[in-house]
């Protein structure tokens, strides 16, 4: 049985398109060739793939037509179609059809790697010819080999400077060849090349995780070590290692060092070439550094009434106000209060505006050569945490604070604008903010009131918690209509009512809510506005009531003592409904029972909306 080799040769392609494409290549070939490849090829140049073992023919096809009962109709129509005559049609189940002979796989390849071509979806893709193909580069060549014969195409090319065309034999020798003409195509063996070769150096580091960018940016990796000038060492660290990685993706190594990746070459030449770009880079670094501390932070933070936050958002200077506003509500002190005057200082600084990775960090510094002290420098530094779902929390308080005031004047900005996140749209990282409001809550023991949130904003924010919480997602949900009154509060209420599902008075409130809520819920618009003791007239309806107004629930308080309390409401409850009927024909009478059952309902309801939990 024969191997297949398709490769796809395009001008260089973008890190991200090739782990796009590296993605989609196995769906694409068990679509239109019907098995998954035994082996991928990406890399900056070419995406192939090989199929080992493929049966030489495709299978033959069952084509189903007509019903039989409708031969006499419809199975002249449906033979004349296919090109065949009534009498060849079979049935099979109750229908009439005919079976298409397999083609020969070398037929049937052409039109598959065209399909397979043409079937790519990337992020960012264009169109250079008239052949209507759209792709993340444009494709140069197409080569498909099945065993030893050309099916498409004529020849792969090696490395870009130091070969051309290359022949390749057989589908599986592919390889082999591209390695003899200067290509690693694998691109896990080219990962493994670099990371031996930053090893055999010692001391390196990616914290901008460059390296699975890296991979893709190369065919014949070489690893060289190179230096840079140490004046520039005067720099703060980060600045240092954001310039080598932003733009160059170098590797820091320890003092004045760097890695760096190179696509061949000769090593002396292509490591003093790239010393060369880090030092212009470090120069224009320190420039702008220099310039920027000669202004100061205070100046600086003067020039934000003039930088637009975003559309509609006011400025940056606007935001100050609003956040330090927010810090307040949340109860922060001196220091988190001058970190949110300074804290968008940094926007106006001209290294943010050349490398923004370093906002926060940036204004930090230069907050900390003012002479700000280190509880507002931490602070500036920490304000954009956690900056992904699983980031570090902010270290300080301060820090905790700010970074929660400043998220949440983003969503709530946001939202008030209309930019709610759909689908897969979130252009102001939304989601990101929520998430990381939540966690300041439950992990960073950030007291986050709910009031500070409009009620969809505060639905936004608190699905967050059913990601977050390990616990069922309907005591989350059941939580969240409680009367907690901050963040961390639903989620200990969640866990709590986890925790005491089994209990004896978890299932008395469960039960005198569940019976109140099926009735009085339903017919809740009959409810009178509030309870008429004078209108209660039975016993059963009078101990009812009484009972009612010695529960005791506090949001804050503990659920097993308010749990105790409400569950004092079953028995009394199981009187009512045997000795009361709750639809009188007396109209106000019923209005008024069933405010009651409402109030019942309304007031275990301060615990959790107990309907949300199955039992």
């Amino acid at each position: 049985m024969p191997s297949l080799l398709l490769e796809i040769g395009a001008e260089e392609l973008p890190a991200a398109a090739c782990r796009e494409a590296e993605a989609q290549l196995p769906e694409l070939a068990r679509s239109h060739i019907g098995t998954t490849p035994s082996q991928l090829f990406v890399g900056p140049r070419r995406l192939a793939f090989l199929i080992a073992d493929l049966p030489e023919r495709t299978a033959d096809e069952w084509v189903k037509g007509p019903p039989e009962n409708l031969r006499e109709r419809a199975a002249a129509g449906f033979a004349k179609k296919h090109g065949v005559a009534v009498d060849e049609l079979e049935l099979r189940d109750g229908f009439l059809g005919l079976t298409v002979p397999g083609r020969a796989l070398r037929e049937v390849l052409p039109e598959q790697i065209d399909r397979i071509v043409r079937g790519f979806s990337f992020t960012k893709s264009m169109r250079w010819d008239e052949s209507g193909i759209r792709f993340a580069r444009p494709v140069r060549w197409v080569l498909a080999k099945l065993e030893g014969e050309t099916i498409v195409g004529e020849t792969s090319f090696g490395h870009r400077f130091t070969h051309g065309a290359v022949e390749i034999p057989t589908a599986a020798a592919y390889a082999d060849a591209l390695r003899a003409a200067d290509v690693e195509p694998v691109a896990e063996e080219r990962r493994r090349l670099i990371v031996e070769g930053l090893d055999a150096i010692g001391g390196w580091s990616d914290p901008g995780g460059k390296l699975a960018e890296v991979v893709h940016l190369v065919e014949k990796p070489i690893v060289l070590e190179s230096r840079f000038d140490e004046r520039f060492l005067q720099l703060p660290e980060r600045v240092i290692v954001t310039t080598m990685q932003s733009h160059q993706r170098y590797f820091p190594i320890e003092g004045n060092r760097f890695g760096v990746v190179a696509n061949g070459g000769q090593p002396d030449v292509v490591s003093a070439g790239h010393t060369q770009v880090l030092e212009a880079r470090l120069e224009d670094a320190t420039f702008t550094f220099e310039r920027d501390v000669a202004a100061g932070i205070d100046a600086l933070a003067e020039r934000l009434a003039a930088i637009t936050f975003f559309a509609g958002a006011g400025s940056f200077a606007e935001k100050a106000e609003r956040v330090a506003k927010l810090v307040e509500r949340l109860g922060g002190g001196e220091a988190s209060l001058e970190a949110a005057r300074l804290a968008k200082a940094d926007q106006a600084s001209e290294l943010v505006r050349e490398f923004p990775e370093l906002e926060g960090y940036i204004g930090a510094e230069y907050a900390r050569l003012a002479g700000y002290p280190d509880a507002v420098t931490k602070a500036i530094e920490e304000q954009y945490l956690p900056d992904a779902s699983g980031g570090a929390l902010p270290r300080t308080e301060p820090g905790k604070v700010l970074a929660a005031a400043d998220k949440l004047d983003t969503l709530r900005i946001a939202f008030e604008l209309g930019h709610k996140p759909s689908g897969s749209r979130d252009p102001y990282g939304l989601r990101r903010a929520a998430i990381g409001l939540v966690r300041l809550a439950l992990e960073g023991g950030l007291s986050i009131e709910r009031a500070l949130l409009t009620e969809e904003l505060r639905e936004f924010v608190e699905e967050r918690l059913e990601s977050l919480l390990d616990v069922p997602v309907e005591y989350v949900r059941a939580a969240r209509a409680s009367n907690a009154p901050d963040l961390g509060g639903v989620a200990r209420r969640a866990e709590e009512l986890y925790r005491e599902r089994e209990s004896p008075e978890f299932e008395g409130v469960y039960t005198a809510y569940d019976r109140a809520h099926r009735l009085a819920g339903k017919a809740g618009q009959e409810a009178a506005a509030e309870l008429d003791r004078g209108l209660l007239v039975e016993d059963a309806e009078k101990a009812l009531a009484e009972a009612l107004a010695n529960v005791a629930i506090d949001g804050n308080g503990d659920l097993k003592a308010a749990l105790q309390s409400g569950a004092e409401l079953a028995p009394v409850m199981e009187r009512f409904f045997d000795e009361v009927l709750v639809m009188a024909e007396d109209e106000a009478v019923r209005a008024n029972r069933l405010r009651l059952l409402l109030d019942v309902r309304d007031t275990l309801g301060a615990l959790g909306d107990f309907s949300q939990i199955p039992r």
